[in-house]
């Protein structure tokens, strides 16, 4: 009885001590599948043709980068829409340049909303896994929730920045804003 009591505590002691690393191990997951939805969602989008003939596939980060070398790693000598894809990162909305997807990591709600006015006129797809993305324009909002992906698709703001999402990609969305909210 001693010795199962003994296994008991030892294992419960053991799953205190390494929760936080398996939270850290769950975070670096997420950072991974957010790396890789960046490029996968694109197979879902279809951008307006407005005489923008770039040849590259441009991924751009503004503020912080989560994503370390990741994205650079990750998308090295792939393709997207047959391009090759090149990864930008900026600190200001000036610096952007011509971009298809922007990542947005900005704690400001202002700033946020700066961007993403920006994005809708020039027809850039915006992801974020900031709370309330969505719903305060922003095409795609990622979040994981007990390890599971969820999207919340803002419809309206896509079709204001000209951008068609598919169906499949709308289908596994857990919310798709449809009219106007902001």
């Amino acid at each position: 009885m001693k010795s199962q009591l003994k296994k008991i505590v030892t294992s419960l002691l053991a799953c205190t001590l390494l929760s936080p690393f398996t939270a850290a191990f769950s975070a670096n997951e997420e950072l991974a599948l957010q790396a890789v939805f960046l490029g996968r969602f694109a197979q879902f989008i279809e951008w307006p043709d407005k005489g923008k003939q770039s040849e590259k596939f441009v991924i751009t980060l503004i503020d912080e980068n989560p994503f370390d070398k990741l994205l650079d790693e990750l998308y090295e000598n792939k393709k997207i829409h047959g391009k090759a894809i090149k990864i930008h990162y900026v600190t200001r909305i000036e610096d952007i340049q011509e971009s298809d997807i922007l990542y947005i990591t900005l704690d400001n709600p202002q700033e946020v909303q700066k961007v993403i006015n920006y994005a809708q006129k020039e027809s850039i797809l915006t992801i974020s896994e900031r709370r309330g993305f969505a719903q305060r324009g922003g095409i795609i909002q990622l979040n994981f929730v007990m390890q599971k992906t969820q999207l919340t698709i803002n419809y309206a703001s896509a079709q204001r920045s000209d951008i068609k999402i598919r169906a499949p990609l709308l289908a596994i969305a857990k919310q798709v804003i449809r009219g106007e909210v902001q």
